[in-house]
């Protein structure tokens, strides 16, 4: 069978391409984060996999308090680095750093890090200058090529283009807009090419040119925000209100976290007389702040919460209190986890009743969750009621079939109720699993005795 080398050069020119930008561009990657393990990952990418060992490549950071301190020592001689930047450190979310740092430094790539993926989120961090997202964990392979491409281009298309906007940049609108036909020869109906050519138009102040370009760039991309954010703007130098409206009014639909932009509906509604809508979205840019800060405070709960995990139940249990206290009406998925830690700070102090009542509020808020039912599960057998805990264990697998080979604690537990509930067979399957993840676990082959007794 014949082995597709695709893939393979296609690594190697991704690794060119940083390798490149490191020794001859005057690169530098920087990184902010409190994950340690993402950070060595990183630093050990750069070193081993692409044998960048020299001194001087590489920096990595705690503290957003040192950023800009960092950034105005290294640009000097590295005009355009790039920042990994953690979305959230100590319970701050650092969103806001990315368009004040991409203003000042324009030269910057940014490259966001998060746990979750919430298309409203990164929709938002893309708009106010966000280059690329990493997922955690992430792949080395994954992680060269987000670097590749945020570096430049990595085909004749995205070269294209970016010669191009480099045009406009020169305020060379003539050229951009034959620059422009250029990338519609390689990409019919390109939306990039419409939008270079709309800010070409532009450029030039032909107007009606430029709409009807813009136009054309958002019909060709749903979800592109910069033809509509290009349209917004330029009926607002044109104090075509009722325009200008109609457009942000698109991006907020597809945006709908941008604070800044609810504000300037406001705005545009107030000088078109509509009092009541101008009111309204004022209201909706408050309540977004005031959820932010929200989300902020119970994230820093949380994590002083996981300070006291294992040394002081009882205050891990305060702060996990306050983490879901503060966030009220704004509870979702994204608690579950701080439901867990409640309930096994719970179930530390010897209270499995309490810790069932808070499972219960969490599975009100995600009902498929199958952590919850196994942790609810735990707490009844710790209160020696083995039927209840088999139920719960029996409706996670329900929700997951796989979860008892997640780990051999797991299968252990799982092996230790079904005994306990006479349900023999099947605590002897438990047992066996747990062996097999973990064959010095002498519990286990005690288990599997008297199951088999």
């Amino acid at each position: 069978m014949a082995f597709d080398m695709a893939p393979q050069a296609k690594h190697i020119s991704y690794q060119d391409t940083v390798i490149n930008y490191m020794k001859k561009d005057g690169g530098h990657v920087i990184v902010l984060t409190d994950d340690q393990a993402f950070s060595t990952q990183l630093r050990l990418t750069l070193a081993k996999d692409l044998g960048l060992t020299a001194p001087g490549l590489f920096t990595a950071l705690t503290d957003p308090r040192q950023l800009l301190r960092e950034l105005r020592e290294l640009l000097p001689n590295h005009p355009s680095p790039i920042l990994f930047l953690e979305r959230i450190m100590g319970g701050q979310d650092l969103s806001f750093l990315v368009g004040q740092i991409k203003q000042a430094y324009s030269g910057l790539k940014i490259v966001i890090l998060t746990n979750d993926v919430q298309r409203d989120r990164l929709m938002l961090l893309h708009e106010v200058g966000a280059d690329n997202f990493i997922a955690k964990p992430v792949s080395i392979n994954t992680l060269i090529e987000k670097m590749a491409f945020t570096i430049k281009p990595q085909s004749k298309l995205g070269q294209a283009i970016d010669f191009a906007k480099g045009l406009l940049t020169r305020k060379q609108f003539a050229q951009a807009l034959s620059a422009s036909q250029k990338i519609l020869e390689i990409k019919p109906g390109s939306a990039a090419a419409y939008l270079v050519m709309g800010d070409a138009y532009r450029g030039l102040k032909e107007y009606e040119q430029a709409r009807v370009a813009y136009e054309a760039a958002a019909a060709a991309a749903d979800l592109y925000l910069a033809p509509l954010q290009r349209l917004a703007e330029m009926y607002g130098e044109m104090d075509d209100k009722e325009n200008q409206l109609r457009y942000l009014q698109k991006l907020d639909n597809i945006s709908p976290l941008n604070v800044n932009r609810k504000v300037s509906l406001g705005e545009v509604h107030l000088a078109l007389g509509h009092v009541d809508q101008a009111e309204d979205f004022f209201d909706k840019a408050l309540t977004q702040m005031n959820r932010e800060a929200v989300e902020g405070l119970s994230a820093l709960s949380s994590r002083i919460a996981d300070v006291y995990a294992e040394r002081d139940p009882q205050k891990a249990e305060k702060f996990l209190r306050n983490s879901l206290e503060v966030k009220g009406k704004y509870l979702s998925k994204s608690d579950i986890v701080v439901f867990n830690q409640l309930g096994i700070s719970l179930r530390r102090q010897g209270r499995w009743q309490d810790s069932i009542i808070e499972y219960k509020r969490a599975i009100k808020i995600a009902p498929d969750d199958a952590n919850l039912y196994y942790n609810m599960g735990m707490a009844f057998a710790e209160g020696q009621d083995f039927i209840q805990a088999k139920a719960n264990l029996l409706k996670a697998l329900d929700l997951d079939a796989e979860l008892f080979k997640a780990s051999a604690p797991i299968a252990f537990n799982y092996g230790a109720v079904f005994l306990q509930s006479r349900d023999k067979q099947r605590a002897a399957q438990f047992f066996q699993t747990t062996l097999d993840l973990d064959p010095s676990h002498k519990a286990a082959r005690q288990g599997l005795e008297r199951s088999m007794a």
